[in-house]
């Protein structure tokens, strides 16, 4: 079979409707992997700020335990003056029981 013409074969309707939905299909590939890729930075970098959050969140945590217990010895440390403070003041000198000479000679 002989072709007419000077040898070039032009597509059909059905092929120039194939490569044009082909080349939709491939701009539309591109699109979603560039959307893809900022979409994956900005997990990377959300989890890099929940990692940075959490480690802050333990250090405020170690930090608050550190405090409770100064705060607890230094409760301690008021308790005990405290009770030094009142068993030096004068309300809790001891005074001598009279014995019952005492009482007779007076």
């Amino acid at each position: 079979m002989k072709l007419r013409g000077n040898g070039k074969r032009r597509a059909g309707a059905d092929n120039q409707v194939l490569r044009r939905r082909l080349a939709d299909a491939a701009d539309d590939i591109a699109w979603h992997r560039t959307k893809l890729r900022a979409f994956t930075a900005r997990c990377r970098a959300l989890t890099a700020q929940a990692e940075i959050a959490d480690g802050q969140r333990v250090l405020a945590e170690q930090l608050i335990q550190r405090q409770v217990i100064q705060l607890m010895e230094r409760d301690a440390r008021i308790a005990e003056l405290e009770r030094l403070v009142k068993a030096a003041s004068d309300d809790t000198v001891e005074v001598p029981i009279p014995t019952a000479a005492q009482l007779a000679a007076a």
